[in-house]
C-alpha cells in the first residue's frame, strides 16, 4: 500500500498540470526514499489516491521511466527502479567525466559575479555541516555546490545530463554524507576545488571534481553493500 503522504495536500489545475504534479510528488518521494526500490506503484491506487482519471498516472510514470526512477515489469505494472552497487559505480564514473569536463569548462569562462555564486554556495555547505537543517539537507546543499560552478560553464545540455545522472544517483551517492566525520572530508574537497576556481585553475578544478566524485561513489558503494547485506541477513 502506497504511503497516505503521498496524496497529501495536493491540487491541480488541468489535465496537464495532474501529470506534472503527480510526477514531481512520486519523484520527491523517490527520491526521499519514502517510496523504496521495488515499490509497486499500481495506477488505479495512484489515480484514486489523487483523484484523477488513468491517464495523467500513466504519463507520470513514463516520464518518471525516461528519468530512470520508474521501470515497468511484465504483469507487474509500475515499480519504483532500483540499482545495485555496479550500478552506482557505473552511472558515477560516468558522471565523474561529464562533471569534470563541466569543471574544466566553467574555470575557463569564469567572471566575478560565477565566482561569487560558488563562494556563497560553498559557505552555505559549510554552514549546512554545522547546524543540520531538515529544509536544506547536506546532499541538497552539496549539489548545490558543483551546480554554481558548473553554471559558468554555459553548456545547458552537458548540465541536463548530469542532472539526469543526479536523478537517478542522488539516492546513493548521498549514503557517504552520513558517515561519520565525512562531512569534514567533504568540506575540504570543496574548498581545494573552490581554490582552484579562484586560481583559474581549470585542469586543476576538473582533476579535483573527477577524484571527489569517484570516492564519494565507492565509499556510498560499500555503504549500499553493507546496508543490503544487513538487510537481508535480518
Amino acid at each position: 500500500m502506497l504511503p497516505a503522504s503521498l496524496f497529501h495536500q495536493t491540487e491541480f489545475a488541468g489535465h496537464g498540470k495532474a501529470s506534472e504534479t503527480i510526477c514531481a510528488a512520486l519523484r520527491k518521494a523517490i527520491l526521499a526514499d519514502s517510496l523504496r526500490a521495488g515499490q509497486a506503484l499500481p495506477q488505479s491506487e495512484l489515480a484514486a489516491g489523487f483523484g484523477v482519471s488513468i491517464i495523467p498516472v500513466r504519463e507520470a510514470l513514463k516520464h518518471l521511466e525516461a528519468e530512470g526512477l520508474v521501470t515497468f515489469q511484465p504483469n507487474r505494472g509500475a515499480m519504483v527502479m532500483g540499482l545495485d552497487a555496479a550500478d552506482i559505480l557505473e552511472y558515477s564514473q560516468i558522471r565523474a567525466l561529464l562533471e569534470e569536463q563541466a569543471a574544466r569548462d566553467a574555470v575557463a569562462n569564469l567572471t566575478r559575479v560565477d565566482l561569487a555564486h560558488i563562494e556563497d554556495a560553498y559557505e552555505a555547505f559549510v554552514e549546512g555541516t554545522r547546524n543540520p537543517d531538515t529544509t536544506r539537507p547536506s546532499g541538497a546543499l552539496n549539489r548545490a555546490f558543483h551546480n554554481a560552478i558548473y553554471a559558468a560553464a554555459r553548456k545547458p545540455r552537458l548540465l541536463e545530463m548530469i542532472d539526469d545522472l543526479h536523478n537517478r544517483l542522488d539516492r546513493y551517492i548521498r549514503g557517504h554524507l552520513v558517515l561519520e566525520g565525512r562531512k569534514t572530508v567533504t568540506d575540504a574537497e570543496h574548498l581545494a576545488i573552490m581554490k582552484a576556481c579562484r586560481a583559474r585553475d581549470a585542469e586543476l578544478a576538473a582533476r579535483l571534481t573527477r577524484e571527489h566524485i569517484l570516492e564519494a561513489a565507492h565509499i556510498s558503494a560499500e555503504v549500499f553493500r553493507n546496508k543490503n547485506g544487513l538487510d537481508e541477513a535480518g
